[in-house]
C-alpha cells in the first residue's frame, strides 16, 4: 500500500458468514451443504469500502474456518499501527489468510477494472445431465469416479453434441495411474480435448505422460503441494498445457507469481474458483482483466448459492437476482483501528 492509502485506513470490521446452498455440494473429500467464511471490511477518511474473503475450502484447504480465524485475531489484537498488523508478509501465516489481506490490499491501493462478465468455463459436475448440449464457449467435465470405459463413454457423448470452437477441459482430480489414463486415451476423440486437469494419482511423475496418452494436461493441486522452485522447474513436462490457479488456497502473490512464470513457459492460466462468495468471484473477473489473462476461466462456481453477500453479483448477470445477506445478516467479529 502507498503512503496515502495507509493513512486512509482506519478501521478493519471481521464478519463471518455462513450461506447454505441449494443442494448438498459434493467434493470428494466432503460434502457441504454451506458455505462459511470471513469477510474483512476495510473502511477509511474518504474512501470507499473495500470487501476481502477468506474461505478455506474443507477436503481442499491446508487450513480449516477456526484456524484461519484465530491467525487473523492474533494479527488485529496484536499492538502497533493497523497497516502493520494487516500486512500478508509475516511469516507463518495460512494462505487463505494472506489471500485475504493481500486482496484487501491490492483493492485498496491499486485501480483495478469494475466487475463484469467474463468468458467462463461451465463445470458440469460428475452426476450432471448430459442430454443437451451446453451454450457456454467451453465445458469442464468432472471424471474419474467410474471405470474408464465408463468415463470415456460419458466423455464421448458429450463430445458429440459440442461445436466445434467449443474446448473441453476435464477433472480427474488425482483419480489414475499411467495405465489408466493411457486405456482411456484411446477410447476419446482427442481433438476436442483441451486438457485434462491432474489426471494422475498424488506423487506420479508426469515425465511419461504425454507419451504415452498424447493428451495435454494441467497442474492445480500440483502447485500447492510442491515447493515452487520444484514446479518451475518442471514447467518444461512435456504435455503441460496450463496452470489452473486458486488464488484463495494459494495466497495472492504467489497466484500472480505462477501467471508470470506460466507466461514464461507460453503456458496456458486458468483463474480458478474454490466456491468463494460472489464478492470474491466478482474480484477475480478484475483480476482476470488487471492480469490480461484470456480465455473462458475456471469461475462457474455461484450456482449452488441460495444468497449473494452485501451485494448482488456483478460478473454474473444469470445470478443477479439471488437474494443477499446484508451486514445485519453476518456474525461480526469485532472492530479494529
Amino acid at each position: 500500500m502507498n503512503s496515502s492509502s495507509d493513512q486512509a485506513l482506519t478501521r478493519l470490521t471481521l464478519w463471518r458468514y455462513r450461506v447454505p446452498l441449494r443442494e448438498p455440494l459434493a467434493l470428494g473429500p466432503c460434502t457441504l451443504s454451506h458455505r462459511e467464511g470471513l469477510l474483512l471490511e476495510w473502511q477509511g477518511v474518504d474512501q470507499p469500502v473495500i470487501w476481502s474473503e477468506i474461505s478455506p475450502l474443507p477436503g481442499f484447504s491446508d487450513h480449516d474456518l477456526t484456524t484461519c480465524t484465530e491467525h487473523l485475531r492474533q494479527l488485529l489484537q496484536a499492538p502497533g499501527a493497523l497497516k502493520d498488523r494487516l500486512d500478508p508478509g509475516q511469516p507463518g501465516l495460512p494462505a487463505e489468510v494472506r489471500f485475504g489481506l493481500e486482496s484487501g490490499h491490492l483493492q485498496w491501493s491499486t485501480p483495478l477494472p469494475p466487475a463484469r462478465p467474463l468468458p467462463r468455463c461451465q463445470l458440469l459436475r460428475h452426476d450432471a445431465e448430459l442430454n443437451t448440449a451446453p451454450q457456454a464457449p467451453c465445458i469442464k467435465l468432472k471424471v474419474g469416479r467410474s471405470s474408464p470405459a465408463a468415463d470415456a463413454q460419458r466423455i464421448q457423448g458429450l463430445i458429440r453434441q459440442l461445436r466445434d470452437d467449443q474446448p473441453l477441459r476435464l477433472d480427474a482430480n488425482r483419480s489414475w495411474t499411467l495405465e489408466t489414463a493411457r486405456d482411456l486415451s484411446k477410447r476419446i476423440d482427442h481433438r476436442h480435448v483441451a486438457f485434462i486437469e491432474e489426471p494422475l494419482l498424488p506423487g506420479s511423475d508426469y515425465a511419461e505422460w504425454f507419451a504415452a496418452t498424447g493428451l495435454p494436461f494441467a497442474w492445480d493441486e500440483t502447485l500447492r503441494e510442491l515447493p515452487p522452485q520444484a514446479i518451475e522447474a518442471r514447467l518444461d513436462t512435456p504435455g503441460l498445457a496450463a496452470l489452473v490457479i486458486k488464488p484463495m488456497l494459494t495466497g495472492l502473490t504467489r497466484s500472480q507469481a505462477w501467471v508470470a512464470a506460466a507466461r514464461s513457459r507460453g503456458l496456458g492460466v486458468v483463474l480458478s474458483a474454490a466456491y468463494e462468495s460472489n464478492l470474491t468471484l466478482d474480484l477475480y473477473t478484475r483480476l482476470a482483466q488487471h492480469w490480461d489473462l484470456t480465455g473462458p476461466q475456471g469461475l462457474d462456481t455461484f450456482a449452488p448459492f441460495t444468497h449473494a453477500l452485501i451485494e448482488p453479483i456483478r460478473s454474473q448477470p444469470e445470478h443477479a437476482q439471488r437474494p443477499v445477506l446484508r451486514r445485519e445478516d453476518l456474525h461480526c467479529l469485532g472492530h479494529w483501528t
